[in-house]
């Protein structure tokens, strides 16, 4: 690869890296906004009607509460994966650069020359 096209490659990375660290930043931002959304739904419920209906919606709505809170818990491992990603193509990206750098180097210095 000539150093012009390692820096291409570079940089392709770290656009990359940019991406999933944006997503990463949306996953948590979703999965706070998820975390909690039902629970004013039990204690609203419980000021308005009272029974076993009443009872079985607050049990219902306490278990998707819970999947809802592990959806998040989740969506914010997901997040952490996407920030590892994001540090190794960062990682690689340097890693590219040093090689081009190198061989533009390398190129520069006459051959004989020491």
């Amino acid at each position: 690869m000539t150093p012009a096209e390692l820096r291409h490659l570079a940089a392709q990375k770290l656009a990359a890296a940019d991406s999933l660290a944006a997503d990463a930043d949306r996953l948590r931002s979703q999965a706070a906004a998820v975390r909690g959304l039902l629970d004013p739904l039990v204690s609203m419920s419980q000021r308005v009607w009272a029974g076993p209906a009443a009872a079985d919606f607050e049990t219902k709505v306490r278990a998707h509460a819970q999947q809802l809170d592990g959806e998040s818990l989740r969506l914010r491992q997901i997040a952490g994966e996407f920030d590892g990603e994001a540090r190794s193509l960062h990682y690689e990206a340097a890693a590219l650069r040093r090689a081009a750098d190198a061989a533009e180097l390398a190129a520069a210095i006459p051959v004989g020359a020491s």
